[in-house]
């Protein structure tokens, strides 16, 4: 009697233990569930709005355990990629084509923004046009960068110009005017919202190019272990978008206290966001301009010898991951 009293109590602890493991097994899912983790990852410069503004904010974090970080330079965010540090990235059209080539498994899942690059000289300078840069000094962003591509790719080909025509030097955004101003450089190449800040100051533009072309990336690990988590996260980032083609201003001063924006003249530091945010775009869907430009930046990265290879940039995109995320022509 004992004995079959004993084996009850075991049968019986075996059970209450089961159910215990599986009543907490079934919290902690419900938990990741209702707050997925995602590290995200973007570039500290005007056409990742979408990214920032949820950041400071914190909308991320309403549906997320979100951590989150910013980056001077593409190249910098997609080391962060590749080491498995970030989940999603903002990211820029011409360095994914760069890494991608090098095997790094991500994929471009929705749009960001579009956008204008600018090269500005000193109203002084006696220099009107690019071809007039020859033998001089560009500052420039890190080598590889969007900005960087666009740069040696398009602005100085169309001017007639190679590369090796030009200085090059490499400068984070924010120092490239005080460079031009200095001496360092006869002239600069700026995305917002530094070139809007260098022009009411007093620069002179001299091109224009469309910007970096941003997208959404995401790691292939991500998208198979942590779809709810993407889902939520694109919830947000087309949320995002919504507010800033609705209500400008209530971005406009978390972006003014970001990038360090002064007032200029009579115009406020959130006025002087607002028109740089004139020349940008949001928007979280595709269409078929969008893949011809995004061809053409990668098929400069493999004329600039960036990639050995030519790449389709179709094959590095999941267009399946969000639902209408190609507008219907």
């Amino acid at each position: 009697m004992k004995k079959w009293m004993f084996l009850l109590t075991l049968v019986t602890l075996f059970i209450l233990t089961a159910c215990s493991n599986s009543d907490s097994q079934s919290t902690s899912t419900s938990e990741e569930e209702e707050n997925p983790e995602l590290n995200i990852g973007y570039v500290s410069i005007l056409a990742n709005a979408p990214g920032i503004v949820a950041d400071k904010n914190g909308a991320f974090n309403e549906k997320l355990k979100a951590e989150t970080y910013g980056f001077n330079s593409g190249p910098e965010l997609y080391q962060a990629l590749a080491s498995g540090d970030l989940d999603v990235a903002y990211a820029g059209i011409p360095a994914l084509v760069n890494w991608s080539s090098r095997g790094l498994p991500v994929k471009v899942v929705a749009k960001v923004s579009e956008g204008k690059v600018g090269v500005v000289v000193n109203d002084d300078s006696g220099i009107s046009s690019v071809d007039e840069l020859k033998g001089k000094v560009l500052a420039g962003v890190k080598s590889g960068s969007g900005v960087d591509i666009i740069t040696r790719g398009l602005i100085l080909p169309d001017a007639g110009l190679t590369p090796e025509d030009v200085a090059i030097q490499e400068f984070d955004q924010p120092n490239i005017e005080p460079a031009v101003d200095s001496g360092q450089a006869q002239a600069g190449v700026l995305n917002e919202p530094f070139l809007t800040y260098s022009l009411l100051r007093g620069k002179k533009q001299i091109a224009e190019e469309n910007d970096p072309a941003l997208v959404v990336v995401v790691s292939e690990e991500a998208l198979k272990n942590k779809p709810e988590a993407i889902k939520a996260f694109m919830e947000v980032h087309q949320s995002t978008i919504d507010d800033l083609n609705g209500d400008q201003e209530k971005a406009n001063t978390v972006l003014v206290d970001v990038f360090n924006i002064g007032e200029v003249g009579d115009l406020s530091a959130e006025q002087v966001i607002a028109k740089a945010s004139e020349k940008m775009t949001y928007e979280w869907q595709f269409d078929n301009d969008d893949f011809d430009y995004y061809q053409k930046l990668a098929d400069s990265a493999f004329d600039l010898g960036y990639v050995d290879k030519e790449v389709d940039v179709k094959k590095l995109m999941d267009l399946s991951v969000v639902d209408g995320v190609t507008k219907s022509e």
